[in-house]
């Protein structure tokens, strides 16, 4: 293959990888600040949640989803935008947990779980999966009792 040619193709071949690659995708460093900011969205959620259910005597009910978590949210939530931002953002689910319950956020695009909050501990996400060097699937932890003790 002549020089020339070579050349070119290289040079297509990088601004395809950049157009490609581009501003649209976040560096780990803004990930890590997102991500570290929503778990702190989360955990405060969480307070706000679980001390509606205990002020009423209430456990979470068993069929908790993602629409039982915005629907409680809007009700409660005093910042509209941030449970906004959540849930055009992430792919949301939630469960029930042991009248607790657990929501996860995943990649919209990848499908990779992203964290999961168990509610157990107010403080803090339980499940960091962005952390990981190699997330795994959107699925609820199955194992999630010792991370509650």
């Amino acid at each position: 293959m002549p020089m020339g040619r070579l050349v070119a193709l290289l040079l297509v071949c990088l601004l395809v990888g950049c157009a490609t690659s581009g501003p649209s995708q976040k560096s780990a460093e803004e990930q890590v600040r997102e991500y570290s900011a929503t778990a702190v969205s989360l955990s405060d959620f969480s307070m706000k949640i679980m001390a509606h259910f205990q002020s009423q005597g209430l456990s979470v009910p068993s069929d908790f989803d993602a629409a039982q978590f915005f629907a409680l949210l809007e009700k409660i939530y005093p910042d509209q935008t941030e449970v906004e931002h959540i849930r055009s953002s992430y792919r949301v689910s939630a469960r029930s947990l042991d009248g607790g319950y657990s929501v996860m956020l995943c990649d919209q695009s990848t499908g990779r779980k992203i964290m999961e909050d168990l509610s157990c501990r107010l403080d803090r996400v339980e499940i960091r999966s962005w952390e990981n060097s190699a997330p795994g699937p959107c699925a609820f932890e199955d194992n999630w009792k010792p991370l509650c003790k």
